[in-house]
């Protein structure tokens, strides 16, 4: 399980509001069919980014060609400020810079944020039965497992 633990970092990210829906959405599914799954959405967004970061160079290639979700759907996104681990944020920010030299793409840091949630709401999805169902209003902060 991941935890925020030690020295995070600030890290400001654009979230389109359909990818923000199915993140809180899949961190929540994930709750009931994924054992492993982080206890806290902070959690589930680190394991995002270091299994994404984890794919290397090739693998978030293939990702791309995929074009797992559309973006926004033409409505206005948002920023929100994450307290990133400061070694997760380094190795997004090291990936950044491979897949930047190695497969041309430039990145920013939420433009790979959103590389790394896409995928994992793919899998949650996969986990959930093709289903995730919007979450209305808060997430918990301590929510109960099953």
């Amino acid at each position: 399980m991941v935890e925020t633990v030690g020295e995070t970092i600030s890290t400001g990210a654009y979230w389109d509001p359909d990818t923000w829906q199915l993140a809180r959405a899949a961190y929540v599914a994930d709750l009931d069919n994924d054992p492993d799954a982080p206890g806290a959405f902070i959690g589930w967004i680190h394991r995002a980014i270091e299994q994404h970061v984890a794919r290397g160079v090739r693998g978030r290639a293939r990702l791309r060609l995929e074009e797992l979700a559309p973006a926004g759907g033409g409505r206005r996104g948002f920023n929100r400020h994450h307290p990133l681990r400061a070694d997760t944020r380094a190795a997004l920010e090291l990936a950044i810079v491979e897949d930047r030299r190695g497969s041309g793409v430039p990145l920013s840091r939420s433009g790979f944020l959103r590389e790394a949630v896409l995928a994992a709401i793919d899998a949650s999805r996969r986990r959930a039965g093709d289903e995730l169902t919007p979450i209305p209003g808060r997430l918990p902060n301590h929510p109960v497992r099953s």
